[in-house]
């Protein structure tokens, strides 16, 4: 294993994880993979783990757990940062003797705790490097490249705004009421494409027939068939050849579409919401975006225990199963590397 130390690539590293994650991780433990090269530094896939996980018995396999799924991507080097509001202590060493005997990559950036405005450095034995003041993280998201996305508070705040009581909500229940039974016909396509023009529905009725369609498998699959390919238009219950080609995600026509299913299962009766959360919930999976996943899915299960695509979702998660249009490298946990190169 070779050890690197760049208090540069540390900063680059915590400035890009509220980015990466969608909000500030808050008692975690964060291992990010990086590509180093002279001059030249690329910040890879993240994956997080509760500090409190390392804490647990089966500590170990969530170590393994986490860097088998990072290890995939073909990464050589990658570091850990932890994020607390505890006070410096053996704990850190333990957390160090705990990775650093699993560690799987051929590069070591060390582990760095930031913790009350301060970066504190670690070898990968746990020796200490010295600390470094938070204070220029700042300075680094502003000169980042992605300076217009916001972040939430935490991963909590990802979970839809439910309102199944009040006005609309009465309004949206009557409209299903009043809705037969039939499958869904070219009319609420239609429907669902003038509400993604717009990045939301309009009125009860609009969002009582999306309700409605939703429940129907072939239109819901439809939706997200057309979400991932980037498709606009078209009769949803015909469109599925998505899959046999997958595409990286367009993400303006998933942030539009995630807004159509917020806004259908905001004001949805009791129960009724969980079609457009687990919807949401893969496509926040497709995209990458793993927390918001996991919540969603969750919000969705909480609707129905045993609805089938959150529970799909909530699986994939588990097992840290990429969407299908991530490439994936490198040979399995532990297996031994071939190749070694200098450090950066």
């Amino acid at each position: 294993m070779i050890e690197f130390e760049s208090h540069q690539v540390v900063h680059e590293v915590l400035a890009s994880l509220p980015f990466t994650f969608g909000f500030a991780p808050r008692e975690s433990v964060v291992f990010t993979t990086v590509a180093l090269e002279p001059g030249c530094l690329t910040i890879g896939a993240s994956a997080r783990l509760d500090l409190s996980d390392l804490e647990h018995p089966a500590a170990v396999n969530a170590v393994d757990h986490v860097c088998s799924a990072l290890l995939r991507t073909g990464a050589d080097s990658a570091l850990v940062t932890v994020h607390t509001e505890r006070e410096i202590g053996p704990w850190v060493f333990e957390l160090a003797d705990l990775v650093t005997a699993r560690w799987p990559f051929l590069e070591h950036g060390g582990y760095h705790v930031l913790s009350a405005g301060t970066i504190h450095g670690f070898a990968p034995d746990g020796e200490p490097r010295g600390t470094h003041d938070a204070l220029e993280l700042l300075t680094t998201r502003v000169a980042m490249s992605q300076p217009a996305q916001a972040f939430v508070r935490g991963p909590e705040d990802f979970r839809v705004a439910r309102v199944p009581t009040g006005e609309m909500a009465e309004r949206v229940a009557a409209e299903l009421d009043r809705l037969p039974p039939a499958c869904p016909s070219h009319e609420e396509s239609t429907l669902w494409w003038a509400a993604v023009e717009r990045g939301s529905p309009r009125g009860s009725r609009m969002r009582a027939r999306l309700l409605r369609a939703l429940d129907h498998i072939p239109f819901r699959d439809g939706v997200i068939a057309a979400a991932v390919s980037g498709n606009s238009g078209g009769d949803l219950t015909w469109q599925n050849a998505a899959f046999d080609d997958p595409l990286p995600p367009d993400r303006d026509m998933l942030e539009r579409v995630q807004g159509v299913l917020e806004g259908v299962a905001r004001h949805a009766p009791p129960g009724r919401a969980v079609s457009p959360l687990a919807v949401a919930a893969y496509l926040a999976w497709w995209s990458g975006d793993g927390a918001r996943a996991r919540v969603l899915a969750e919000q969705a299960l909480e609707e129905d225990p045993d609805h089938s695509l959150a529970g799909l979702v909530r699986d994939a998660l588990a097992r840290a199963c990429p969407p299908p249009w991530f490439p994936l490298a490198g040979p399995a946990l532990h297996e031994p590397r071939s190749s070694a190169r200098n450090g950066w």
